[in-house]
């Protein structure tokens, strides 16, 4: 009997807290339906109370065009909603208040978001703490000095001569062949040589490695994880969905951090041991974040930490580069006048290697304005992440743009909207590098809105190392090769991975021009 009795206890009292838990979700739905003050924004009447919407535009590789076209479909707005507390603005001011330097951009946190890539510690681009982001950065900013891109740039060029031998065999057969596939190459052997101090010898194979594609399934699980609302807890949450695509992600993450962790420990094995010419120890970037002290603490990474930042690296490196390059390319073949331009400013300014035989200084060709300019334009186009970095609002709520938000909603700027905004850039979705300089358009304005490389204290502290890279191999590909579309009538659109990639592949031919350039410079 007394058994009976708890049973009818437990069952009571199971059925109150069910009816708790259904009424507070009636009363948090009604009012983020009616009375929340984000009731009245724009967008779809289901992120009012639910993230579904925004998981299912992820699934279909369209996060960052779904967002774009919630303000399509609602001219003239500021800002939209995008789930029950997250809004996405659409406006200079928003960018200022949101992510700058200004006093005003203190109260904003990184969201919730960052904490489903915290993989196994935080990494300087996960971390939500602005006290540990300051110090991390504090600890590693000499590695992205100028000094340092020097001592880097031995391993950028000795992967780029194999590129160029591989480009060499394609020009000589002048058959046509998917360049953005080898600048994937190119930039995971870079990576790895930067970050592992070894490369994944995927330039010698001629095909990319398993880690790769771990990358994307990772990074695909993260920002899934990113949706849900429990904070810290999400991955482990997510994990348990016996969903087989979610768990094939995740099972891409584990083995992904796994493979993290072999390359790194191995690394560590021959920091000591890998020594240049010179005597001194190998100078990439994974041996500046070994040996780099917070200069206040004298605090240093520790495996782990360095491991989450290995992750980091790898990513923002390896994929923003390669499609950066990409576009790079498509627009200079489209814009035979730019490029040609570029070409005569590089073949004055480098007379010794008309040919493109050698790799391009750097120091040198830093100064060649248009050619960073294009790299600028293809990234204000298409930012490899074009969906919003959120950011969680001052406890006492904020006005941004106009628009009064409560306190703790994450809100963001979308790059990919934003940087073609008609109200910013004049003809925005025309590929104009020289209105940088040529006054086409409120410029203060444009650098303002312009995200390619994030805004404010957590832009990408990697900006110099990439566009050295990139600027090297394109202005060496435009020297040695006349570079041509197999299909000059082509349009290319994006999709959505992880990042912004073409919606298609296409295909180049390459002509070695060293001859007719030589003829040309004697005439």
């Amino acid at each position: 009997m007394a058994l009976i009795d708890i049973s009818i206890s437990l069952l009571g009292a199971l059925t109150a807290a069910t009816s708790l838990t259904v009424l507070y979700l009636i009363l948090i739905n009604t009012y983020r339906l009616f009375f929340s003050p984000l009731a009245n924004l724009p967008g779809p009447w289901l992120t009012r109370i639910s993230t579904i919407p925004e998981a299912q535009a992820l699934k279909r590789n369209q996060r960052t065009q779904w967002v774009t076209s919630l303000f399509e479909q609602n001219p003239g707005a500021v800002a939209v909603r995008t789930g029950p507390n997250s809004v996405s603005f659409n406006h200079p001011d928003a960018i200022k208040a949101i992510y700058g330097h200004a006093k005003s951009a203190d109260g904003f946190g990184k969201s919730s978001w960052y904490d489903a890539f915290s993989t196994t510690g935080e990494s300087m681009f996960s971390t939500r703490s602005k006290k540990r982001h300051a110090m991390k950065r504090r600890m590693v900013a000499h590695s992205f000095s100028a000094q340092s891109l020097l001592s880097f740039e031995p391993y950028i060029d000795k992967t780029m001569d194999k590129f160029m031998a591989k480009m060499d065999l394609f020009a000589q057969s002048q058959e046509p062949f998917d360049i953005y596939f080898w600048f994937e190459l190119f930039t995971m052997d870079l990576m790895g040589e930067l970050a592992l101090g070894d490369n994944f010898g995927v330039l010698d194979a001629g095909k990319p490695a398993r880690y790769s594609s771990l990358v994307e399934q990772s990074q695909r699980f993260a920002n899934h994880s990113g949706l849900l609302p429990f904070g810290k807890l999400n991955v482990k949450l997510l994990s348990w969905v016996p969903i087989p695509s979610i768990q094939k992600l995740y099972q891409g993450r584990l083995e992904y951090l796994e493979y993290a962790r072999r390359a790194l420990k191995k690394r560590f094995q021959q920091d000591r041991t890998q020594v240049l010419p010179s005597g001194k120890a190998r100078q990439d970037i994974m041996q500046r974040f070994i040996e780099a002290k917070d200069p206040e603490t004298g605090t240093q990474m520790d495996f782990d930490e360095l491991r989450a930042e290995t992750s980091s690296l790898m990513v923002a490196g390896a994929s923003t580069g390669s499609v950066t390059m990409n576009w790079m390319v498509y627009y200079l073949s489209k814009n035979p006048s730019i490029r040609d331009e570029i070409i005569a400013e590089l073949e004055e300014r480098f007379p010794d290697n008309t040919d493109g035989g050698q790799p391009l200084p750097f120091t040198k060709l830093n100064k060649l304005s248009l050619l960073e300019h294009c790299e600028i334009e293809c990234l204000r186009m298409h930012p490899p992440i074009g969906y919003a970095m959120p950011r969680d609002t001052p406890s006492q709520g904020t006005v941004i743009a106009g628009v009064y938000i409560p306190g703790g909603v994450a809100v963001g700027v979308p790059a990919a909207t934003i940087g073609r905004s008609a109200d910013v850039f004049p003809d925005p979705d025309s590929w104009k590098p020289k209105r940088w300089t040529s006054g086409d358009g409120d410029l203060a304005a444009m650098k303002t809105c312009f995200l390619g490389f994030g805004q404010g204290s957590r832009q990408c502290i990697g900006r110099n190392v990439a566009t050295n890279f990139i600027t090297k191999m394109i202005g060496q590909l435009l020297l040695r090769y006349e570079i041509e579309l197999e299909n000059p009538g082509l349009v290319l659109g994006t999709k959505e991975f992880t990042i912004l990639k073409p919606d298609r592949k296409y295909r180049v031919v390459l002509k070695k021009r060293g001859a007719s350039s030589q003829a040309r410079n004697v005439a």
